[in-house]
């Protein structure tokens, strides 16, 4: 799919100057641009953030950009359906126990996306998992409590 084709009306062109640049900072200048238009509202520059987000790429400077993305997509309008894949993602996150650096940004842009009937299946998967899982939703998400019990039949 074409970026006009996700509703991408935002200039995401670089500076005549940017074609002396080698192509990682291209590749850098071009996703802040995206952030940039997620600010300004494109539905196509959100898109692309949320695909992003989801695709999880690892790489130099990746976890910061995940980290922008989020917060930009924290005052995006957001689908339903762009709300559902995000909780989907970081759902999954959470239940592999991955840890990353910009979670801090994306657990707030979480909280945004999470609708209550969500939150409680989340929270029965999370009840059996590892401690330092239950640990991580208990932080994310403060308000929701979870029951459950160890080994032993003490609550956690």
């Amino acid at each position: 799919m074409t970026y006009a084709q996700l509703g991408g009306q935002y200039d995401l062109s670089l500076p005549a100057a940017c074609s002396q640049w080698p192509e990682w900072h291209r590749y850098r200048e071009t996703l802040y641009r995206i952030a940039d238009g997620i600010s300004a509202g494109d539905a196509g520059c959100t898109e692309l953030a949320t695909r992003y987000l989801i695709l999880n790429y690892s790489g130099s400077y990746a976890g910061y950009l995940r980290a922008l993305f989020a917060r930009r997509l924290k005052h995006a309008a957001l689908s339903t359906i762009q709300k559902s894949r995000l909780h989907r993602h970081f759902s999954e996150l959470l239940l592999q126990n991955a840890r990353q650096r910009e979670l801090k940004e994306c657990a707030k842009l979480w909280r945004l996306c999470v609708t209550p009937l969500d939150l409680s299946t989340l929270a029965l998967q999370v009840s059996s998992a590892e401690d330092s899982v239950r640990q991580q939703f208990v932080q994310i998400f403060p308000a929701s409590v979870i029951t459950c019990s160890d080994d032993a039949g003490s609550a956690c």
